[in-house]
């Protein structure tokens, strides 16, 4: 639940006695047949008891689990402006930008009521798509700030990490718990939405761009290389250009990369690839591209984490994803390898919360949904805290007696 500031609930709180003892004093006076209070008690009655209603509406709306971290968090867009004739979802082709959305650290304290969460058409869409009762996601709030100011630093930059969304969903804003949980421990965290792949996108001017059902002839492969492009484009040519222009407080020289699904493929396929990547994390994505492959050409050469679900084991003559249990053999760096029980692939997004919120609704798996979003918080922060900053966590080590639902696999390659 939101947490309403001691300001902001003893504002509420005030207001809401005021209107109480007007109705009160309304009533006693209706009830003494006085004809003035005759004529404007019903509409005093009626206005302050809806004013009450909106007001203990807004207090005691339900937010996701806010996150945890010494600072608050802020929320910006960018448009990236990039040409790309050869797009495999875009009409024709032809796409000309793609989103960036930031979580950062701001010293900003929230103020008044919270904000939604997701934008009303995203919203929809997987209540329509997941069987969620109508307004069950609408009215989800969230305590991230939109444009706050950035947190002052000693001016080194934040510790950045480039974040890729499932493909075809959920969006970015659609794991909107685990980004803003990194940014509340001061990372700056760039997801990045390609257009007419996810069901929706809003740019920062407001246009909103509604996805396409993706074609069946549009495969994996294609929308990886998608990703990779995306992520190189970004990496090489737009955040540098950002961050000068902008004066924003970003790295551009030693990022983490991690993403769900298609995105978390993408993620270790651009640490392979690209220079200013120092790390890769895929959250339950099947592997595709050089690091599916069995053989050396797998070797992404940096820390590499893979954080599944069980359905990324892998026997002869008994199924399971092959690239899970290939690709640990050909690294020659760090690397870490866990499955959850009780996990399925929706369980890497915020739908393991959103399952919370109705029985039957959303296709995430028996774990707790709660316990999941803190695992993914724990095991996330503690590989990024050891790649980028250089802190160890003994979570990384082995098991973990505050988290029994993870598997740990003592994985080694060829270092």
């Amino acid at each position: 639940m939101y947490k309403l500031s001691f300001d902001d609930h003893s504002m509420f709180v005030y207001i809401s006695r005021y209107l109480t003892e007007r109705i009160i004093v309304a009533i006693i006076m209706w009830s003494n047949n006085t004809s003035h209070w005759m004529a404007i008690c019903p509409r005093t009655i009626i206005t302050s008891a809806l004013i009450i209603f909106i007001i203990s509406s807004i207090a005691h709306a339900i937010s996701i689990p806010p996150p945890t971290g010494p600072y608050q968090v802020g929320v910006r867009k960018y448009t990236i402006e990039h040409y790309n004739d050869h797009d495999p979802v875009a009409p024709n082709h032809v796409s000309t930008a793609f989103l960036a959305t930031v979580f950062y650290p701001t010293a900003q304290v929230p103020k008044g009521a919270p904000k939604l969460y997701l934008n009303p058409e995203t919203a929809t869409f997987y209540e329509d798509s997941w069987n969620f009762t109508s307004g069950t996601l609408a009215s989800l709030t969230s305590i991230v700030q939109n444009d706050a100011p950035f947190l002052e630093t000693d001016g080194s930059p934040y510790p950045t990490i480039l974040f890729g969304p499932g493909g075809g969903g959920t969006p970015v804003e659609g794991s909107t718990i685990l980004l803003a949980e990194l940014a509340s421990y001061g990372y700056a965290v760039i997801g990045l939405d390609h257009p007419f792949e996810q069901p929706f996108i809003q740019y920062p001017n407001g246009t909103g761009v509604v996805g396409v059902d993706i074609p069946d002839n549009v495969t994996a492969d294609s929308l990886y290389e998608l990703r990779l492009e995306d992520n190189a484009v970004f990496l090489d040519l737009h955040l540098p250009k950002l961050v000068r222009k902008l004066k924003l407080p970003f790295s551009t020289t030693h990022l983490g990369a991690f993403g769900f699904s298609i995105g978390g493929a993408a993620a270790l396929g651009t640490a392979q690839n690209n220079s200013r990547v120092a790390s890769g994390l895929n959250l339950d994505g099947t592997l595709i591209g050089s690091p599916a492959l069995n053989s050396s050409a797998a070797d992404v050469r940096k820390p590499v984490f893979l954080l599944g679900n069980g359905g990324h084991t892998f026997s002869e003559g008994g199924g399971g994803d092959y690239t899970w249990a290939s690709f640990p053999l050909w690294q020659t760096a760090y690397q870490r390898k866990i499955l959850i029980n009780g996990t399925t692939h929706l369980d890497f997004c915020d739908d393991t919360f959103w399952k919370t919120l109705e029985n039957g609704a959303g296709y995430a798996g028996p774990v707790d949904g709660f316990e999941q979003v803190k695992i993914l918080n724990a095991y996330v922060r503690a590989f990024f805290d050891l790649t980028l900053l250089g802190r160890n966590s003994p979570i990384l080590d082995g098991p973990s007696p505050g988290f029994p639902e993870v598997v740990y696999f003592n994985v080694s390659g060829l270092s």
